[in-house]
């Protein structure tokens, strides 16, 4: 048997996608598009946990 995480897993190779509609969403979105056009990776990768974590507790997805 084995034992099942906590944690929600995520497929990290993947960006999040914003809810339509989400101010939200759309804020985190635009930053994270922002640190794309800089070539910032960790912008880019810290927008995706503040995505996740948006979605998972205002959303719960």
């Amino acid at each position: 048997m084995t034992e099942q995480s906590p944690y929600p897993s995520f497929d990290v190779s993947r960006s999040p996608k914003p809810v339509d509609g989400c101010e939200s969403c759309r804020a985190l979105a635009a930053k994270r598009a922002a640190a794309r056009r800089a070539y910032d990776h960790s912008a880019v990768a810290d927008a995706n946990v503040l995505m996740r974590t948006h979605l998972r507790l205002d959303h719960r997805m």
